[in-house]
């Protein structure tokens, strides 16, 4: 349920715990996004040669992608700052996971 106060002059607002609320529900599917993310990094990983750190951390791809991040944030009037941000420390975290699952590769 969602709870709303109001503010003089009658305009309405919700409440903190609503707002709170749906910043779970947004971080619920951001999980599910992220889930599926790690299972594509992990498939890329085991496609790349063994133990090619070059191929793995890819530099060009991760700019090619900060870019593209960037250019939506600024259409969904997202801080680019802030989505750069959370891109990148999103990536390094992948890198890392996408190094363990290469380095157990097989090809």
């Amino acid at each position: 349920m969602l709870g709303f106060l109001f503010k003089n002059g009658g305009e309405v607002m919700r409440d903190l715990a609503a707002v709170r609320q749906e910043i779970d529900e947004i971080d619920e599917h951001l999980i599910t996004c992220l889930a599926k993310r790690q299972r594509l990094v992990e498939e890329a990983g085991l496609l790349k040669p063994k133990n090619d750190t070059q191929a793995v951390n890819a530099q060009e791809r991760v700019e090619e992608v900060i870019r593209n991040c960037c250019e939506r944030a600024r259409a969904a009037n997202l801080s680019p700052r802030v989505a750069e941000a959370i891109w990148r420390t999103m990536i390094g975290a992948f890198i890392a996971l996408e190094t363990e699952v290469n380095s157990q590769s097989k090809k």
